[in-house]
């Protein structure tokens, strides 16, 4: 036993040294053009040390054409746009605790993801937002989110856990995607070239930042149920799910329907992030 963990945990490390180096190329994308900021339809290029940066799809955000969320300042402090963007994006879409979408979606993607892992993020900004408006809007899909505990393991002084909890708790007021997608869209960037997954910014008061920020969130019931023990053994029933069905880390993407279940490992592909395409033809493998 002793010895099976250890392999699953040599394999994890190797599966997310490839992660990262097939991601590298993405978030070096992404970091050019996170320094384009568009304010008032004229666009201006900021070139500085420390930036408020601002990622716009070509499609001038993640609204109701499906595009791109705009991203967070540099130090993921609070940005303008944030709570319109995740307002617009999941407005109207039923929620139930970690589920998004209809009960009745003929397909479930399940959504191994780490709150602080720099590819989920590029998931969460990028083609996810295209399919909770083409899949998941239009009652085909509905989305569950579990949590794994990959770049937390280091990043955030081991809180994964309480990470995790934040969003269960607004998971209870059926606002745990709000909250998901609201530290996604502001989470940290890399700065001066080093991963912020490796510095330790997770604390109280971030977590309550993000919360403040989820329109109609109850803070009271939200802050008491952060030692709710059911939440906690939810946590922990994603983490022992994790092991078994994600072992290669985040994201990784599980999609079932009436013909069974695929999944999307990104450690298995040329890209870390699936693209709406991707995910539709997996959806299509399943129905």
């Amino acid at each position: 036993m002793l010895l099976d963990v250890a392999s699953r945990k040599q394999q994890k490390e190797q599966a997310r040294a490839a992660r990262e180096a097939a991601h590298a190329q993405l978030r070096s994308q992404q970091n050019r053009r996170s320094r384009v900021l568009t304010l008032g339809g004229v666009l201006a290029v900021v070139i500085a040390a420390v930036v408020v940066v601002i990622i716009v799809s070509s499609s001038g955000g993640g609204g109701s054409s499906g595009g791109v969320l705009t991203q967070r300042d540099s130090a993921g402090f609070t940005h303008s746009g944030a709570q319109a963007d995740v307002k617009t994006l999941l407005s109207g879409i039923p929620q139930s605790g970690n589920v998004l979408g209809s009960p009745i979606a003929p397909v479930t993607i399940t959504e191994f993801g780490d709150l602080v892992c720099s590819t989920c993020d590029a998931f969460a900004l990028e083609s996810e937002p295209q399919l909770i408006q083409s899949e998941v809007r239009t009652g085909k899909v509905q989305l569950v989110y579990r949590g794994d505990d990959t770049a937390s393991a280091t990043a955030n002084g081991k809180e994964w856990a309480a990470t995790q909890l934040a969003a269960r708790s607004a998971g209870l007021q059926n606002k745990e995607w709000n909250f998901i997608m609201t530290v996604y869209d502001e989470q940290p960037l890399e700065i001066d070239g080093k991963s912020a997954e490796l510095a330790s910014y997770v604390t109280p008061a971030y977590l309550a930042n993000r919360a403040q920020q989820v329109a109609g969130l109850n803070m009271a019931k939200w802050q008491a149920n952060l030692t709710n023990p059911s939440l906690k053994a939810a946590v922990a029933a994603d983490l022992h799910a994790a092991q078994d069905e994600a072992p290669n880390g985040t994201p990784t993407i599980i999609v079932e329907g009436p013909k069974g279940s695929v999944t999307y490992d990104s450690s298995d592909t040329l890209s870390a992030v699936p693209t709406l395409a991707q995910l539709q033809a997996l959806i299509k493998q399943v129905t």
